[in-house]
């Protein structure tokens, strides 16, 4: 795989060849390595279909002069696969989203629902309203970080990391890239992830909210707000597929792959969802 630019957006891709196209987003202050499973697993699970890895705007190596918001996130993803419908001569892609990546997912759909083919989405943040910058969470966060992390040495802070995202220590070295960003900037990024909020106009569309070819996950070893925000989604887009993973952390596409691959490929393929004991259907 060869990384490639459009515009400020650094992505990779396999299958270039195919038509059919998936677009995979990353969640929060990580980049498109987190896909590395899917990458490996390509041949058995998603053989047949173009898929795209991308670096979200300021993460990775989309580099971007302007501050991080899910909103210009949003406008530049959906030039970018205006550019792929336009070039693949297809109507729509099917978009793979996690965290952050979700949230930018669901601005596209708002805007732009004709691009959208399938829409899976895991590990929601969906806050019930904004908080003022000033005074938000993140920004306290983004305080206790500078005041305490900065005291500690760069492994102790991969470490924590590791532990936050439930992924081995084989990770170190894609998680260390974290710490080239700022404070400011990781504020930032954790602001608009935590204060994301499902957009009103979204809530009054009728062929949204009908949309059928949706998947909701959430991870029981989640944050209990991931499992609201899958709840809330869901109430709003009545037709979606809602579905828990048992023991299912933030990254259980990398940590649970096989499960994972099997899931996103089975819906997209034919919307089939098979039950197991590390699934369950919740509608």
């Amino acid at each position: 795989m060869n990384l490639r630019h459009f515009n400020n957006l650094a992505y990779e891709g396999i299958g270039e060849e195919n038509s059919e196209t998936i677009l995979f987003l990353h969640t929060k202050l990580l980049d498109k390595w987190i896909w590395k499973r899917q990458k490996e697993d390509y041949d058995k699970h998603f053989k047949g279909f173009h898929c795209i890895f991308l670096d979200l705007p300021n993460h990775g190596e989309s580099i971007s002069e302007e501050e991080f918001s899910i909103e210009k996130s949003s406008i530049e993803i959906s030039e970018f696969i205006n550019y792929i419908i336009i070039n693949k001569g297809i109507e729509k892609a099917n978009i793979v989203a996690l965290g952050i990546g979700g949230s930018i997912a669901i601005e596209i759909l708002n805007e732009n629902p004709q691009m959208i083919g399938n829409l899976i989405l895991s590990g929601l943040e969906i806050a019930d309203y904004k908080e003022s910058e000033s005074d938000s969470i993140a920004n306290g966060l983004a305080k206790a970080q500078s005041e305490y992390l900065n005291e500690k040495s760069d492994i102790f802070i991969t470490k924590a990391y590791l532990r936050y995202f439930g992924i081995k220590k084989e990770h170190y070295n894609d998680v260390e890239r974290i710490l080239e960003r700022s404070v400011s900037e990781e504020r930032k990024i954790a602001f608009e992830s935590l204060n994301y909020t499902i957009p009103g106009s979204l809530k009054d569309n009728e062929d949204i909210i009908e949309k059928e070819n949706v998947l909701i996950i959430y991870g029981t070893k989640e944050d209990l707000n991931c499992t609201k925000s899958a709840i809330d989604l869901k109430n709003t887009l009545t037709n979606a597929k809602l579905v828990e993973i048992v023991r299912g952390n933030h990254l259980w596409n990398i940590i649970d792959n096989e499960l994972f691959n099997t899931i996103i490929s089975n819906f997209i393929k034919d919307n089939h969802i098979e039950e197991n004991s590390k699934i369950n259907i919740i509608e």
